[in-house]
């Protein structure tokens, strides 16, 4: 009921949406009459999205079920190059032991025979530890896009945009319409990501992007003449990374404000780009450049297996809850056995920089600040839950305990009846 109840806010929202910027008279008047943001339209309009990259994590048994669905792709739609073999009846290994090295490999390239929009889509996988990996799936355009593209995106695939539990929605009521129309745009762009990932739910299996908005990258061509080099690097509520390419530089600036998966946009100028390769870094940095993609997901998640235990709302451990953090400590541990862990001079991300205010400060994911953080986190939770389980343990060994006496003394008192007779 709730489900049917949120996907008709979110279709009543969308269309809104597309209706404002399509229709509304009212918020061009705003847009003319508001300098600042008229400036910040306009200067928008003028950066085209050349790639989109999404990525999302899966075990042995979530990689299974997506080379299954890529091998089952309607080949009238879609021509298929995939280089795993599917499952028949029992699962298959595809990961290996990640003690002595780890590596990235390609697994499967689909182009779409007839979209509008896509006209392909590269999937690489990475292990970041013994039982998990990473797949980063590369959307490439039929054309290069703008903003006007997009919209005729979003519009194109909005059916499929009105269930997903990862969109949410606005009350323009409650809003207001000066407050809707100065967000507009900022809600526009929101749900372009939102909308190309939905759109990669039509070839593929995702794991946590059934539930939440995953890390994403998107790439940018900007004018040089519209934004100086400097101002890249104070991105309001943004830290910015900057790396040459062929002698000029490339900005990737990630939303620190980002409520589940990183959100990230590569700026770059000129005719060529040098391409991010996020499973190339995470062979490399494995478990930090995880939590650095997946940070909030991973909070997301941890509040809501462990909460409900630290709150006295459950007091029995549930096995899957255990289990799943009993390998997040396990899959800490295998990056702490990796042979290549303490290289420093790794060619991945040689040369970069970061900046947050104008200021230069670390990288932030190669200090291990992810492992430390995660590690203090679940070895508390892991004791609390051993605490909880013995002090559970000891309550059923008092409870049986008591049954039993109660079982004796009726057992007594039933013999002792039966001898009157």
């Amino acid at each position: 009921m709730r489900n049917k109840q949120y996907k008709k806010l979110r279709e009543k929202y969308i269309e809104q949406l597309i209706d404002t910027i399509e229709k509304s008279s009212e918020y061009q008047d705003y847009i003319k009459e508001d300098e600042r943001y008229r400036e910040y339209i306009e200067g928008r309009n003028l950066l085209k999205t050349w790639r989109f990259t999404i990525l999302d994590t899966y075990n042995n048994k979530d990689m299974n079920k997506l080379i299954k669905r890529f091998s089952k792709l309607n080949k009238e739609k879609y021509q298929v190059d995939l280089q795993y073999r599917p499952k028949r009846i029992r699962d298959l290994n595809y990961f290996s032991l990640q003690y002595t090295g780890a590596g990235f490999s390609s697994l499967a390239t689909i182009k779409f025979l007839d979209d509008k929009f896509i006209r392909e889509i590269r999937s690489v996988f990475t292990q970041i530890n013994n039982n998990q990996a990473v797949v980063e799936f590369d959307i490439s355009f039929n054309k290069i896009m703008d903003n006007a593209m997009f919209l005729e995106f979003i519009k194109e695939n909005k059916e499929r945009l009105f269930d997903k539990k990862f969109i949410g929605f606005y009350n323009i009521e409650r809003e207001g319409k000066s407050i809707w129309y100065s967000d507009i745009y900022r809600k526009f762009n929101e749900l372009v990501g939102l909308a190309v990932q939905s759109k990669l739910m039509e070839i593929a299996e995702l794991n946590y992007g059934m539930n939440y908005r995953l890390p994403s990258l998107r790439v940018i061509n900007y004018p040089q003449d519209i934004s100086g080099d400097e101002s890249f690097k104070d991105v309001f509520l943004c830290k910015t990374y900057e790396f040459n390419n062929g002698g000029r530089e490339q900005y990737l600036i990630t939303d620190v404000t980002s409520r589940e998966g990183l959100e990230m946009e590569l700026y770059f100028t000129g005719n060529s780009f040098s391409p991010l390769s996020f499973t190339n870094i995470l062979s490399s940095y494995r478990m930090d450049f995880y939590y650095f993609l997946f940070d909030r997901i991973e909070e997301y998640e941890l509040n809501q297996r462990m909460n409900k235990y630290f709150n006295e709302s459950r007091d029995k451990i549930s096995s899957k809850d255990y289990k799943w953090l009993v390998n997040k400590i396990r899959a800490i541990n295998d990056n702490k056995l990796h042979m290549n862990y303490d290289k420093t001079d790794r060619s991945e991300v040689k040369g970069w920089k970061a900046y947050y205010g104008g200021e230069e400060t670390k990288l932030g994911f190669t200090e291990q600040e992810g492992i430390k953080k995660y590690e203090t986190i679940y070895t508390e939770c892991l004791e609390y839950i051993k605490v909880l389980y013995s002090v559970g343990k000891e309550n059923l060994i008092i409870h049986l305990a008591s049954m039993t006496l109660i079982a004796t003394v009726l057992g007594v008192a039933i013999t002792i009846l039966l001898s009157f007779k």
